[in-house]
């Protein structure tokens, strides 16, 4: 049974309404799990970033715009591990700081199979940081070179931009459908999920209404986790919606096709 006392989420992020905010704002979800959000008034992608510690590696998952430097702030949460760069995708708004970094997963499906040791697109890996493992699943269909993470210690699932309080951009129809019905099934098949968090927050408190593309300021966000149901739900209407890309509104996701 995995103990989630001390695990927490801030009751405000960052959005973009105090010209003073520091380039990131950190939040320690558990004493080895930071969730790092770049600032909008750096970005209005104010793109979320997470920093997994083992006791042998950590995983840095996203560098955000590179509009803030980064690696400073990251080698400050480190406490004497070996860090891996890798990206939920290949977007500019994930990979933009990785030039700040000596080594880097690579951008595109081929690389991040070879270096995860994935059966693309159906194969998922494992990778082990040190008394703390993560489950490393492909889900092209928003970018080409997809991933979300299953953090087996603290229950997240971290998925990019395939999934968060937002428009959820898809670029290959087939393949986002098969990638998040796959992801569904994953957790279904007794890999419990407590939290689910993406990239980004673009959608207000009011169900179903986004801010407008672009804004650089969101008062009354939308929370950032997600309860697991929420990918039931998406998958659900990605079956329902059948092969041709159709624009889907929920209260706590758009499904943009483009």
């Amino acid at each position: 049974m995995t103990d989630n006392s001390g695990m927490s989420f801030p009751t405000h992020w960052d959005d973009g309404t105090d010209p003073a905010s520091p380039e990131h704002q950190v939040h320690w979800y558990d004493d080895r799990t930071a969730i790092i959000r770049q600032s909008l008034r750096t970005n209005f992608e104010g793109p979320f970033l997470y920093l997994l510690l083992g006791t042998e590696r950590a995983l840095l998952l996203d560098t955000g715009t590179g509009h803030a430097q980064l690696r400073p702030l990251v080698e400050s949460l480190l406490t004497g591990q070996e860090l891996i760069v890798a990206h939920t995708h290949g977007h500019g708004d994930h990979v933009g700081g990785d030039s700040e970094f000596d080594h880097v997963v690579g951008l595109t499906a081929d690389e991040v199979a070879t270096y995860f040791g994935l059966d693309w697109p159906e194969g998922a890996g494992r990778l082990d940081l040190g008394e703390r493992v993560v489950d490393i699943l492909p889900i092209p269909g928003h970018q080409g070179a997809d991933i979300a993470v299953y953090d087996r210690a603290t229950r997240l699932l971290l998925t990019g931009d395939s999934l968060y309080p937002g428009r959820l951009y898809v670029k290959d129809w087939a393949a986002f459908r098969a990638s998040v019905r796959r992801l569904a099934d994953f957790v279904a098949s007794g890999n419990p999920v407590e939290w689910i968090l993406g990239a980004h927050i673009e959608l207000t408190r009011e169900p179903g209404r986004d801010y407008e593309m672009g804004a650089d300021r969101h008062p009354g966000e939308h929370e950032l986790p997600l309860e697991p149901g929420v990918l039931t739900e998406l998958a659900d209407v990605l079956d329902e919606a059948g092969p041709e890309p159709t624009r889907i509104v929920r209260d706590h996701f758009i499904v943009y096709p483009v």
